[in-house]
């Protein structure tokens, strides 16, 4: 636990110095929690990754101007692999990222991931209280379309599951008092469908997760 925001930026940055370098490939979340984080980062050049990308987006027209891949853009990082394509149907934009997705992780053995939760539970792009999670029948698995997401942004196009069982590490951010229902969520047993965030929970996955924050667990 960190005593605020600010502190656990430097936390994570400290991590991502250590476990960082050109071999690794990096997924970045969107949002405003991590955003004084890439900053940072962009600022002091203190890391270079092999490459990064998304973990999930907003569907639009690229660099829209909600989608994450340009907030990681404003902020100064670069090397960004894009999500969004000129044209592309949300089904097709899911597709075309899950095989890029695919061709980086034969590239790159190492993958970290900065991760956050939301204050209904979820993370990545996948919705809390959602069957979603189980669909099988689309034609790649890496990556879903969420086209019902809560709020605004209704279309997105996020990493499953199954592609984050394959990261070595994940840094996840929550900071603010508005995440303590989500983070007291998480901890009550219950599944992973209700509460996405309980992903970190799982046995395999909670060895390589560092949880950063500022709230009471």
């Amino acid at each position: 636990m960190v005593t605020d925001a600010s502190e656990g930026i430097l936390v994570a940055k400290k991590q991502l110095c250590e476990k960082v370098t050109p071999e690794t490939l990096l997924f970045l979340s969107g949002g405003k929690t991590p955003r004084d984080l890439y900053i940072k980062l962009a600022c002091e050049q203190v890391i270079k990754p092999g490459v990064i990308a998304l973990v999930d987006e907003r569907y639009g027209e690229p660099l829209h101007q909600n989608s994450n891949e340009r907030l990681i853009r404003d902020c100064g990082l670069v090397n960004v692999e894009s999500i969004l394509q000129h044209g592309k149907s949300l089904f097709e934009t899911g597709e075309l990222y899950d095989a890029k997705v695919r061709k980086l992780f034969l590239k790159y053995a190492h993958k970290v991931a900065v991760m956050g939760i939301g204050v209904d539970g979820h993370t990545a792009g996948i919705p809390a209280k959602s069957q979603k999670i189980k669909v099988k029948s689309q034609k790649y698995d890496l990556v879903m379309n969420v086209n019902n997401f809560p709020g605004e942004f209704g279309q997105r196009i996020t990493l499953t599951f199954r592609a984050l069982e394959q990261m070595d590490l994940f840094i996840v951010l929550v900071f603010g008092s508005e995440k303590q229902s989500a983070l007291n969520a998480m901890f009550r047993k219950g599944s992973e469908e209700e509460i996405p965030a309980r992903f970190f929970l799982r046995p395999e996955i909670a060895k390589k997760t560092l949880l950063i924050t500022d709230q009471n667990v």
